[in-house]
């Protein structure tokens, strides 16, 4: 899914990863492939969010938002709007994970389901792509390193930056861990490798399964 608005990688890797949750709980039940179209997120949720974002002062231009802001955010509007009418995809209970983050311990977070990774990107971090098979290792992990790097790079993209962590691998006879992410910048993501040790943060989130009932009219017209 790709950012319609500039700043919105927050907004956007929430409504994703929560949409990919749901799909898992619901197809872990009815089986591969199961879940409903009509399901998935509207066409205009990610605007309806960032709108509601704004007004709460959570989202602002040139700066974007925090994660666990648009993830309450969301909570309170009882969930992520779909194409059928009445139907919400609620969030349940998330929690940020951003200490002890070893390599055991981001595969058991990853190993949920889909959940949102918080890394820092450098100029350069839109060549890398899954397709060339690059890893992305950032331009420097203490504070000092980043602000040499907008110092240098003052009129380019950098900053913190939000995505959706779907697997990992480990590399090198298990010397390297990588994280296959999907991104927000173009329709199709695009997935990118990164070193385990540029994510420092990461979302994890909790959803009970939709049914058909849900779904159904009277539901939509009766709550």
């Amino acid at each position: 899914m790709k950012q319609t608005t500039s700043d919105t990688c927050a907004i956007v890797a929430c409504t994703v990863a929560l949409e990919g949750m749901h799909r898992k709980v619901y197809e872990e039940s009815n089986g591969v492939g199961t879940f409903p179209v009509a399901w998935q997120a509207a066409g205009s949720w990610n605007e309806q969010l960032r709108l509601a974002c704004e007004r709460k002062g959570v989202w602002k231009a040139r700066e974007g938002a925090n994660v666990g802001d648009v993830l309450i955010k969301i909570q309170e509007l009882a969930g992520v709007v779909t194409s059928v009418p009445g139907l919400l995809m609620p969030l349940l209970r998330w929690e940020k994970h951003s200490s002890g983050l070893t390599r055991e311990r981001v595969a058991e977070l990853i190993d949920l389901g889909p959940c949102i990774g918080r890394l820092w990107v450098c100029p350069w971090y839109h060549h890398f792509n899954a397709n060339n098979g690059w890893v992305y290792r950032g331009c420097g992990r203490d504070k000092h390193a980043r602000d040499e790097c907008k110092e240098l790079y003052e009129d380019k993209v950098m900053g913190s930056h939000a995505v959706v962590c779907l697997a990992y691998r480990f590399w090198e006879e298990g010397e390297e861990m990588h994280v296959l992410v999907l991104d927000n910048h173009d329709d199709d993501g695009p997935q990118r490798w990164i070193d385990v040790e540029e994510l420092d943060a990461i979302f994890t989130l909790s959803v009970e399964c939709l049914t058909n009932e849900d779904a159904s009219p009277t539901k939509a017209l009766f709550g």
